[in-house]
């Protein structure tokens, strides 16, 4: 079984979506990683690591959540672990699409405490094999088969943490001030360190359904430091993260928040660290 599960979470503590929405025995495994500044005002019963009271991990920088995540996989390097968006709701498709029997209703549903355990004890196995993996977006059709390897991963990651524990300290993970899932899935498959997601198990995320709940980053965030912290992205992987621009240069507009549309091939990502690979091989 997963041994852990952070959750990064700030001016949300009435209001735990993920924690509330897992098993008991899961809640037992939760670590909430918070401010010091708000320690206090959580009561749950459960774990806590208290992020140092310093200027690099005050909601105020820009950089707080990737430097939280930075100690997040410090934390967790010798372990299998989850690290989660405080606002999710997991879900689960219909077995029709994988060529099983009908299991429910409707096309999807929302998880039961059975699926989410059944869920965690899969990616448990999984990442024996895998170094992340992780639940499907919600709004993405399904396909007729109940994992793709190496693929778009965000929010909700099951990590293996002693697969690159060894080379941790010289990964570059802290700079962006967003996109942080990006640069660290990235940054592992072009070293050779493959994804699995999942198509039936699926997170719905409440922050970006309901429209009227605040995200402490999100809010914040300005176009040009989007556009900033992507342009890095397109540098840092070439071919690989694309800012998707017009016939005028200008760029796209839509995508996530709507700051502008990507694209990343991230098959592509897993490929190059293979050839890589294959290159070193030839030489020696």
């Amino acid at each position: 079984m997963i041994d852990k599960i952070f959750i990064p979470t700030v001016k949300r503590v009435e209001n735990q979506i993920t924690y509330n929405n897992l098993p008991d025995e899961l809640k037992k495994r939760v670590v909430f990683v918070v401010q010091a500044w708000e320690r206090d005002q959580y009561k749950y019963d459960t774990e806590y690591l208290v992020l140092p009271d310093t200027e690099e991990y005050n909601v105020s920088n820009r950089y707080c959540l990737t430097n939280t995540k930075r100690l997040i996989y410090e934390e967790g390097k010798n372990i299998k672990y989850a690290l989660l968006d405080d606002d999710l709701k997991f879900g689960r498709r219909n077995a029709k699409y994988f060529g099983d029997a009908v299991n429910m209703e409707r096309s999807k549903r929302y998880a039961t405490n059975d699926d989410v355990i059944q869920m965690f004890d899969l990616y448990d196995t999984w990442l024996d094999e895998v170094t992340v993996c992780g639940c499907g977006f919600v709004d993405r059709p399904p396909r007729n088969e109940r994992y793709r390897d190496n693929a778009s991963l965000s929010s909700a990651l099951w990590i293996n943490g002693s697969h690159f524990s060894h080379i941790l300290k010289d990964l570059d993970l802290t700079c962006v001030g967003v996109a942080q899932d990006v640069l660290f899935l990235l940054t592992l498959l072009t070293r050779g360190f493959a994804n699995r997601v999942s198509e039936e198990y699926i997170f719905f995320n409440a922050s970006t359904i309901q429209k009227t709940m605040k995200s402490p980053q999100w809010d914040k965030m300005k176009a040009e430091e989007v556009q900033k912290d992507h342009e890095i992205l397109e540098k840092q992987f070439p071919g690989i993260f694309q800012i998707l621009r017009d016939e005028s240069g200008s760029r796209i507009h839509g995508g996530f928040r709507n700051h502008g549309k990507s694209k990343i091939n991230w098959n592509k990502a897993f490929k190059q660290s293979q050839l890589t690979t294959l290159k070193n091989l030839l030489v020696e």
